[in-house]
């Protein structure tokens, strides 16, 4: 399984990162640098197999992370950068909670909901750009050619272009199988599964549980 930890700028991405996989290596996406490294996926049964059958060797499953560089507009033009989203198979979206002087936020105030939207925007955005593009494809080849394929591509991607106009990402959308097997190709940002990471500072420590269930309960429930 392939994740990509992703977020604006200084929030905590690539602590995170070296923290779950502890070495990196790093490779070019386009002009900017990105770091990949694998975890192993720990699991008590496993050991629990390897101790009474005693194998010459125990294989974990793993996981491979990459540190994508931040969320943008520039970045999201970056066919190298979008390419690198597009083969991951879900992400890891850092938010920001802790508030630092010496670590200036970009948008010069820390505001999780508002971050969380801003990249989805940009996620949905992206999406919404190949499904008109496909759809304005799709109408001149439904005029040349008869093909209820065609038709039912078309009735498809209707449906995900009024989900994005609504500013909502299409993991929302209710496929079935044959609906998902025909997005899967798209490889769509925003139909990717989201994991929400929330980054809090030392002040919160004592109530870590709290607050994850203020969040899950409150401004992310539904959103993953």
């Amino acid at each position: 399984m392939k994740t990509a930890i992703i977020g604006l700028p200084m929030t905590g991405k690539t602590s995170l990162f070296t923290i779950l996989t502890g070495v990196h290596q790093e490779t070019r996406i386009g002009s900017t640098a990105a770091r990949t490294g694998v975890a192993k996926v720990l699991d008590a049964r496993l050991d629990e197999l390897a101790r009474l059958f005693e194998p010459n060797k125990t294989t974990y499953a793993t996981v491979e992370y990459v540190d994508m560089p931040s969320i943008s507009k520039e970045n999201l033009r970056d066919p190298s950068y979008l390419a690198s989203l597009r083969v991951v198979d879900a992400y890891a979206h850092v938010l920001r909670l802790f508030a630092d002087e010496t670590v200036p936020h970009e948008k010069g105030s820390v505001d999780p909901v508002r971050d969380l939207e801003d990249v989805e925007t940009e996620l949905i955005l992206s999406d919404l750009v190949v499904v008109e593009k496909r759809m304005e494809r799709l109408d001149k080849d439904r005029k040349k050619i008869k093909n209820p394929e065609f038709d039912r591509e078309f009735e498809l991607l209707e449906r995900c272009k009024a989900l994005l106009e609504e500013n909502r990402p299409l993991r929302q959308l209710e496929l079935d199988a044959d609906a998902e097997k025909r997005l899967r190709g798209f490889q769509f940002l925003s139909q990717k599964p989201m994991l929400f990471v929330l980054n809090l500072g030392e002040e919160d420590a004592p109530k870590l549980r709290d607050r994850e269930r203020e969040y899950r309960e409150g401004p992310l429930a539904g959103r993953g």
